[in-house]
């Protein structure tokens, strides 16, 4: 048995250590609740992928060689020189951290992936660590200060982006949460190198949310110390003299000291990004750190005057942030309140809008000595939207919402240490342990139901894993090349997995030089570049990556352009117009040997007459063609100052087909018909048609021009022997009903039925000398029928009337 004083000091020790143990159990059960499905590591939170996979690709092109600069691309033009994507928003820090946590993986991009997302976990972990013991020195119990850390970290603004790979999110919050530490060890210890120091790392690490949180503790510790200089020197009566003395200790004051310090140490990160993009080819500018600063402040004309910047709008849209930060998500969802992600909705207004006021008024209930605190948390969110407006208005940036959490936070603490305190006694000492097992209950509601908003949709883990192991291959290959990606066409089974813009596709080269090829489904490469990545299978070419089943590397892919080119330029095209018009097999191919960007920005088109109008898709048979519509953009190639530009065709027989272009507005450009040879089958089918029609008896009418059969449902035209040039021409048909009323209305005053039609396919056909057509009539009970044929110049060349009954 242990003597009572070393068990009492035990006892004492496990007391003092609980709360923080209980603190890190959470946030460990956390990270395994945020992870949810198997599937979800190998992709960051949905929405928030964009900005995800940016981080992860500066943190891929970090190096020496290119002077560290923060580029999500990198080009390696047909000069040799290097071309940048930047994406300079935030310091070098937290990508430097990434990089480091990322690189011992290599070319395993879903361990790299989750190696990222498991620090800013630790981040996020590394923020309520720094959060808890700030707030157990303010209200001097670790057992409230375990209670509100559980609590603020408990909201969906929070919890969303906890894992969220971008250093705007954990890396910001872990950046205040440690400031704000150095804030009240400074405050209650006047230990002011250390606030320095952890001020100079969270702006390295986190970036500049931080100034949100230094303004506010700054300025009101100025204004302290002004205030108390003042009254000094009044008292004093040294008039003019102490004045001087006052406003020359008031420079000298810790807080000058330290805004000097932040505001230094931020220009040199600001400066060290500016001299990264200065005198530098950018691929675009519009994320480069001026240009970013200016749209954020609003100084940029597309956004100064915008319409929805409208200070209602903004603030309506910060109380709605403001009040899902203060709403623990688990309590929420226990009361069946299903909040998606930052909806527009009332409730989180005016919960918002009750929490600032409650908030503001309880700062008036502070200990003096820690109200200074207390306030910079309280107005930490507003001293950083207020001045970047737009950034905080924009609604794709939800993540804003995330700076009101140290709002929570004050509130939550002020609530507990208030009510622990009214309660006093034994009470007041049991009610924070019971306030810390309903905010344990919050947080692991919380984290369970955050952790599943928006899993990935069932069999994406398996196609995520597939492309991360073939750009694993490629990598391997492409490493300091330049690399052409074809994006995948709108119709291709996986586009999301390679997505060329702000997707996956920067982090699965980053390391490699690539840019973006126009969609295409062979691998022809209009940018000059060594290797081209494809979504498309292509055996024909020269394929890298056998094994790959999602992305393929081929080589030298724009020889396989050339080749194409010299093979249709070898053979007599179908049609030409303002393009060459070539079938191959299913294929329709237009190409332009010397092609200007104004040849291509019209909207290809084409219409497929079947050979057997059975065999269109049924919703088509009314229009008698099955449509083709593509843009350039989508499937066309520029190279050498060529264009070519493929259309796929059915796979049915096709008697001929109609192709052009037509502009933006509507008007057609050009347009050719391409006649197609029919098969010996149909020539078979043809010629049977042909004999049964000859064979029903004697024309109904017989002219110079064409024998015509007439049945009950239809007007055959025969001819033999019978040339192309016979078949040129329009042919008009009119059938007159022998009641005026069975007409549709817009045609009673007419008296007839237009059925005209060109002598093409699959409306008449030539073959073998002989000419046939066969035009189905209306149903209605037919008097006569007048028809015949014009010459292209508009020459009568026959015409005949067929007297079917009264």
């Amino acid at each position: 048995m242990l003597p009572s004083r070393i068990r009492s000091r035990l006892l004492a020790g496990w007391r003092g250590w609980l709360p923080p143990l209980a603190l890190a159990l959470f946030m460990f059960a956390a990270l395994l609740a945020l992870g949810g499905d198997r599937g979800y590591f190998y992709r960051p939170r949905a929405n928030y992928n964009q900005f995800a996979y940016i981080t992860l690709s500066i943190a891929g092109n970090l190096s020496y060689e290119h002077n560290f600069r923060m580029a999500n691309r990198i080009w390696l033009n047909e000069d040799g020189g290097f071309e940048y994507k930047i994406y300079g928003r935030f310091p070098i820090g937290g990508f430097a951290l990434t990089k480091l946590a990322t690189t011992p993986f290599g070319d395993d991009l879903a361990a790299k992936l989750l190696a990222a997302r498991v620090l800013m976990l630790t981040a996020f972990c590394g923020a309520a660590a720094f959060a808890y013991l700030s707030i157990a020195r303010i209200a001097g119990s670790r057992w409230v200060a375990l209670a509100a850390t559980l609590l603020g970290f408990s909201s969906l603004s929070a919890i969303y982006f906890a894992d969220a790979i971008s250093v705007e999110t954990s890396a910001n919050m872990f950046g205040a949460a440690l400031v704000f530490h150095g804030m009240a060890v400074f405050v209650q210890e006047g230990r002011f190198r250390q606030l320095l120091i952890k001020t100079c790392a969270a702006l390295f690490l986190g970036g500049w949310h931080v100034y949100g949180l230094l303004m506010p503790f700054i300025a009101l510790g100025l204004g302290g110390e002004a205030v108390a200089l003042a009254r000094a020197a009044v008292a004093s009566s040294g008039g003019a003299k102490a004045a001087l003395s006052a406003l020359r200790s008031l420079i000298r004051s810790r807080y000058a000291a330290l805004a000097a310090a932040a505001i230094l140490f931020g220009s040199a990160l600001l400066a060290l990004n500016l001299a990264n993009e200065y005198n530098v080819s950018l691929i675009d500018d519009r994320s480069s750190t001026i240009e970013s600063a200016m749209r954020r402040l609003g100084l940029t004309d597309a956004h100064a005057a915008a319409p929805d910047l409208a200070w209602d709008v903004f603030a309506a849209r910060q109380l709605h942030r403001l009040g899902v930060a203060v709403m623990p998500y688990g309590a929420i969802r226990a009361v069946g309140y299903d909040l998606e992600l930052f909806p527009e909705a009332l409730a989180p207004m005016v919960l918002g809008a009750a929490a600032a006021v409650s908030a503001l008024a309880a700062l008036a209930l502070v200990r003096p000595r820690h109200r200074i605190l207390a306030a910079s948390a309280v107005l930490f969110g507003f001293c950083w939207t207020l001045p970047m407006r737009h950034n905080a208005y924009h609604p794709i940036h939800a993540h804003e919402g995330l700076w009101y959490t140290a709002l929570a936070l004050a509130l939550f603490t002020l609530a507990l240490a208030g009510a622990s305190r009214l309660a006093g006694g034994r009470l007041g000492g049991v009610l924070p342990v019971v306030a810390v097992a309903l905010a344990a209950t919050v947080f692991a509601l919380s984290t369970h139901h955050a952790g599943r908003i928006r899993l990935p949709e069932p069999g994406y883990a398996e196609l995520a894993k597939a492309a991360m192991r073939d750009f694993s291959a490629i990598r391997e290959t492409t490493r300091g090349k330049r690399v052409g990606v074809i994006r995948p066409a709108r119709e291709s089974l996986n586009p999301a997995v390679i997505d060329a813009f702000y997707g996956q596709m920067i982090y699965y080269l980053s390391g490699s030089y690539f840019n973006i090829t126009p969609k295409w489904r062979g691998v022809c490469d209009p940018l000059g570049a060594d290797y081209v990545v494809s979504h498309y299978r292509d055996e024909s070419a020269h394929l890298l990556t056998p094994n790959n089943s999602i992305a393929f590397l081929y080589e030298k892919p724009l020889e396989r352009c050339r080749e194409t080119q010299r093979r249709l330029e070898s053979s007599e095209p179908a049609a030409r117009s303002v393009f060459d018009v070539y079938l191959e097999d299913v294929r329709l191919r237009h190409l332009k040997a010397d092609c200007a960007p104004s040849d291509y920005e019209a909207r290809f088109f084409a219409r497929a007459y079947a050979a057997n109008p059975d065999d269109l898709p049924e919703n088509y048979r009314e229009h008698g063609y099955e449509p083709r519509y593509g843009w350039f953009g989508d499937r066309g190639l520029a190279f050498d100052g060529a264009c070519l530009m493929t259309l796929r065709m059915p796979n049915y027989e096709i008697a001929r087909i109609e192709t052009g272009q037509d502009a933006p507005g509507g008007e057609r450009l050009w347009e050719v018909s391409v006649t197609i040879p029919p098969s010996a089958a149909a020539l078979a089918a043809y010629e049977s048609a042909y004999r049964e029609i000859a064979a029903s008896g004697d024309p109904a009418a017989a002219r110079s021009g064409f024998d015509l059969y007439l049945d009950s449902a239809s007007l055959s035209y025969l001819k033999e022997p019978c040339a192309e040039g016979d078949a040129r021409g329009r042919f008009f048909l009119s059938v007159h009903p022998a009641d005026v009323g069975a007409l549709p209305p817009e045609r009673r005053a007419l008296g007839h039925d237009s059925l005209n039609f060109d002598f093409v396919p699959p409306a008449g056909v030539v073959f073998n000398g002989k000419c046939m057509a066969t035009i189905e009539l209306p149903d209605y009970k037919i008097a006569r029928i007048e028809t015949g044929q014009d010459a292209p110049g508009g020459e009568r060349l026959w015409d005949a009337k067929i007297a079917v009954g009264e």
